[in-house]
């Protein structure tokens, strides 16, 4: 095969063969997902506190709120880079509570069958949040990749079907 084919064939199915990776990673191993996020949030912050605590340096007159800002980004940056699956921990938990007071609220004031179900079930999902927010943060990964893996598969399939040249639709022109 030469080189020319060779580029032409990666170019083709390169993104497909890509999705499909990155489907089967989410799929497999959903807390590299959740760590990655952690530590892209973590450098941002850190960035975000050195540029603030830079700029507030500059200004003459002491900007003391800016410069403890600032150290509080860093703070949490540093945090979340030591910590990264951290955040999908307090906020699986912090909706979780939200959820829950919602669903009882709803509970409390429903005077509808449907509406007592539907406030149940709002109140029994904020619980496995604040149960369980790890195994649902995994859950919802995982299923985010799935959905990568088929919208991977599909286009390999198209682009497969593209590259035989059986475009399959015909030209309408042709047809008459």
């Amino acid at each position: 095969m030469n080189k020319q084919r060779m580029i032409a064939l990666v170019r083709h199915f390169g993104p497909s063969v890509l999705l499909c990776l990155l489907g089967l990673l989410l799929a497999l191993n959903p807390d590299s997902a959740s760590g990655f996020i952690g530590t892209v949030l973590g450098w941002c912050l850190t960035a975000a506190g050195i540029v603030v605590i830079l700029s507030a340096l500059g200004v003459p007159g002491g900007q003391v709120g800016k410069i403890l800002a600032g150290l509080v980004c860093v703070a949490a940056g540093v945090w979340m880079l030591r910590n990264p699956l951290a955040l999908v921990r307090s906020l699986g938990r912090f909706v979780g509570i939200l959820l829950t007071i919602r669903g009882v609220q709803e509970l409390l004031a429903s005077r509808t069958g449907g509406g007592k179900g539907l406030s149940a079930a709002l109140t029994v999902v904020g619980l496995v949040l604040v149960l369980l927010p790890m195994t649902t943060s995994r859950l919802v990964f995982s299923l985010c990749g799935l959905v990568v893996l088929a919208m991977g598969i599909v286009s390999f399939a198209e682009r497969l079907k593209q590259w035989r040249g059986d475009s399959g639709d015909g030209n309408i022109i042709d047809a008459l």
